[in-house]
């Protein structure tokens, strides 16, 4: 199915954009640049948690329908 390989690339890609965004903070952090890594990687997790759920419940429901019975 098109949406699981498409969801876990999003998954991914997600992943690596939080961490480049801890390390450009790491570099040279201002307070403001903290607060919007805080808000980020929030919205980021929420994101990440609602597209991970959603691939597993297709993923199960497409081995469901995809298996002799």
């Amino acid at each position: 199915m098109v949406w699981l390989g498409c969801g876990a690339w999003l998954l991914l890609g997600l992943e690596f954009e939080l961490a480049a965004d801890i390390i450009r903070t790491a570099i040279a952090p201002s307070w403001t640049d903290i607060g919007q890594l805080g808000a980020i990687a929030v919205i980021r997790t929420f994101l990440n948690y609602f597209l991970e759920r959603d691939v597993e419940h297709y993923g199960e429901a497409d081995s469901i329908e995809g298996s002799p019975t």
